[in-house]
């Protein structure tokens, strides 16, 4: 098994070819069946453009072995290399391809996807036949790349992922006296169980033999004295059903060196049917306090350095689920550093029969945690679990800042709506007019109207042009509230109590940022958080997703730890605000609250998305694009910017797992090839 990709070849991209659509022609031998192919775009310093655009459906070309194989895609503007990837068996027995590159017309390009994708363009057009033009070719823009990776997107079942890039030798794992040792503590309520028998059988088949321990959790044994005899530097807690791979405790062990030997790490798992056919695999996040509440973190293997274990598995956990919980926010409130990591491979399954937590089990062990201090929530017993807000109250005086024009009828709706659908008593709120002039007469019934209310202000900020980042720091630089709230003037609430669910996990003072769920006005998703490296870059996760579809591992109705979230609507700590100074002005529209999270980031305090606020978003209906007119000149700089000062999250977003894809609309399928493991190649 390899992960590492081939790279097949490396060709320039011709200026004339930038910044519009191509067709990209190869003509390469070998057995292109067994392998996957793909290109990835590259700027002059080295940084992806884009996600993996594969290739598929080779048609013969008449050599011997022949293939030929095309691919219509866009050409970003920086785009200076393109590079020819192979993955799997045969991926090193290809040929060096020969290449051409042809360019598009948008409409040749739509017609050419058109015929290899009739169903997606068509429908793609219809839904966004009614936008407004501007908003509307941008939608078009949007689909058409969809429609474009949808149209060459290989097989990526689980199950060609599993024989492509999960399948491990002896050999793959030197040997070596630095890694650490690791015994297993089974927990099983049944001791005559199937469930715990398929358990035993997996350790008994592991590579080197390990050593293992059985405790019944509703017996009156203290976890520490079951581990007498197991002298080791981690203890992997299983729980009666959840079996291992031969190879698991080798890669764990290897994995643990890797990371420094952090004192917890949790596995990536999967579920196995009764036939061990595997399926519905669980790619983590980094682990995270906010997530970590709704204990869909708390499955799989999860390996804890014996000292930490000793510590903090007090009694009162009841499966295995529970005890992995309880260390872990025990540990969280043992003092702030970073303690924990993720192994980014797939070290057990999860069989049907697996043992689980009870719900009301699993909410006491997060309501006595909360008790002692963090988000002012109180958990339900439910699967995941569930919040209600534990203080009616709501103390904390919150600033406001909406820039604005003031000239769409659409935008005073919106500040309108804020101020009388939102419940939090201590809203103070500013719409800022940044331009050359004073207020028109248009703009100064609009502020007329708003100043009615007794908390709301409208400013005038003189300047040559308008700058998202300077409206935010102009207004933070003159007020005193607890918290600065970020707001686009095109969001109005969907709940009245979103402010105070925000308001809510502030209370934790290890967060800074917290971020909420945006819908568009047809119930979809807007923003559900930022990935990094999406789209390469960065970009919305879960965009278009139904708005009553919980996604992937429920993620797009939980609270958790992300890099980066919209300054849409972004409640933000003031004395964190002002210790970074504030947004970089230099980012007049896009990228400034991305930059500025990933920035409160580094001061070690959590972004959090909140999904409990939720609002609509009517996306880009001021203000438009935020390269329109005199601002697109800027856009390809502004980009280079971003990837060169952030170059490493993009690379590697923590909370997003890289055995999940990074393309627009495809962020929770898989990776092909993942972008973690080459080292095993």
């Amino acid at each position: 098994m390899s992960r590492r990709p081939v790279l097949l070849s490396t060709e320039p991209v011709h200026a004339q070819a930038r910044n519009g659509w191509a067709q990209i022609t190869l003509d390469l031998t070998g057995e292109e069946s067994s392998a996957i192919l793909f290109v990835t775009l590259h700027d002059g310093a080295g940084h992806s453009l884009s996600g993996n655009l594969y290739l598929h459906e080779a048609a013969k070309s008449g050599g011997a072995g022949g293939m030929r194989q095309k691919l219509v895609c866009f050409i970003p503007g920086a785009a200076t290399e393109l590079r020819l990837h192979a993955v799997g068996h045969a991926a090193s027995a290809l040929g060096k391809p020969r290449l051409t590159m042809r360019r598009l017309t948008r409409a040749l390009a739509s017609a050419k996807l058109l015929l290899k994708a009739p169903r997606g363009t068509l429908s793609g057009l219809l839904r966004h036949a009614s936008l407004r033009p501007g908003l509307l070719r941008r939608q078009i823009r949007q689909m058409l790349a969809t429609t474009a990776y949808e149209a060459r997107i290989p097989r990526q079942d689980y199950a060609t992922w599993i024989t492509l890039f999960d399948q491990w030798d002896g050999e793959t794992f030197p040997s070596s006296a630095a890694q650490p040792s690791i015994a297993y503590l089974v927990l099983a309520r049944d001791p005559s169980s199937e469930a715990l028998a398929a358990t035993l059988r997996s350790l008994a088949t592991q590579r080197g033999g390990v050593a293992h321990k059985v405790i019944d959790p509703a017996s009156d044994r203290v976890f520490a004295e079951a581990m007498e005899g197991l002298d080791t530097d981690y203890v992997g807690i299983l729980s009666a059903g959840e079996v291992l791979p031969s190879h698991a405790t080798l890669l764990a062990a290897d994995q643990l060196h890797r990371l420094g030997e952090p004192e917890v790490a949790i596995a990536d798992d999967d579920e196995i049917s009764p036939g061990g056919e595997r399926h519905s695999p669980h790619f983590k996040p980094m682990p995270n306090h906010a997530l970590m509440l709704s204990g869909t973190l708390a499955r799989g293997l999860w390996l804890v350095r014996r000292s930490t274990f000793l510590r903090h598995a007090v009694a009162g956990a009841e499966s295995a689920e529970e005890l992995r919980t309880l260390v872990w926010l025990a540990r969280y409130e043992d003092k702030p550093d970073p303690f924990s990591q993720r192994i980014p491979f797939v070290l057990s399954h999860r069989r049907p029969d697996t043992e689980t937590a009870s719900l009301e089990g699993l909410s006491r062990v997060v309501e006595q945690h909360l008790a002692k201090g963090g988000p002012a929530i109180a958990p339900e017993p439910n699967w995941p679990v569930t919040f209600n807000l534990r203080d009616r109250r709501a103390e904390e005086r919150i600033t406001v800042v909406i820039p604005s024009t003031l000239r769409q009828p659409h935008s005073l709706s919106c500040v309108r709506a804020v101020l009388e659908g939102t419940d939090h008593p201590g809203l103070d709120l500013h719409v800022v007019v940044m331009q050359p002039s004073e207020l028109d007469a248009k703009q100064r019934g609009a502020a007329e109207e708003l100043r009615r209310y007794p908390n709301a202000h409208v400013t005038w900020l003189e300047a040559a042009r308008f700058n998202f980042s300077a409206a935010n720091n102009h207004v933070a630089a003159r007020t005193s509230s607890d918290h600065i709230l970020l707001l686009n003037d095109d969001v109005s609430p969907i709940r009245a109590d979103w402010l105070r669910w925000m308001a809510a996990f502030l209370r934790d003072p290890r967060v800074g940022v917290v971020g909420a769920r945006l819908l568009y006005p047809d119930g979809r998703v807007q923003h559900g958080g930022v990935i990094m490296g999406l789209a390469g870059l960065c970009d919305h996760a879960h965009r278009y997703l139904p708005g009553s579809d919980p996604g992937y591992m429920h993620r797009a109705v939980l609270a958790q730890q992300l890099s980066a979230v919209t300054a849409a609507c972004m409640l933000v700590r003031r004395s964190l605000y002002e210790q970074v100074g504030g947004l970089d002005e230099s980012y007049p529209s896009a990228f400034n609250d991305v930059d500025f999270a990933l920035r409160i980031g580094e001061t070690g305090h959590s972004i959090v998305y909140v999904p409990q606020a939720e609002l609509h978003h009517h996306e880009l209906q001021t203000y438009g694009s935020h390269y329109a007119g005199d601002r697109q000149p800027f856009q390809e700089e502004e980009i280079r910017r971003m990837r060169q000062r952030w170059s490493k999250v993009c690379a590697a977003d923590p909370f997003h797992n890289p055995n999940l894809g990074l393309t627009n609309g495809f962020e929770w399928r898989l990776a092909f090839p993942p972008r973690v493991g080459a080292e095993y190649g």
